[in-house]
């Protein structure tokens, strides 16, 4: 999807589904070298914790900050 204006924040809902390795991993990296905002919606842990500075979790229904 190409944006018109430039924004400061994404949000992904399950950005890495349906990728192969190599698509998930070129994805990684735009994302870290990404400068603005990200809200990321994953069940790949690995890749949340490689694109994200805070993880807030949630389960249950309860959301906590996972260290």
């Amino acid at each position: 999807l190409a944006l018109s204006r430039p924004v400061s924040c994404l949000v992904l809902d399950e950005p890495t589904n349906h990728l192969d390795l190599p698509s998930s991993e070129a994805l990684e990296a735009a994302l870290v070298a990404w400068p603005g905002a990200l809200v990321v919606a994953t069940h790949d842990a690995r890749f949340g914790e490689a694109v994200t500075s805070a993880v807030v979790e949630v389960r249950d229904g309860r959301a906590t900050m996972a260290m």
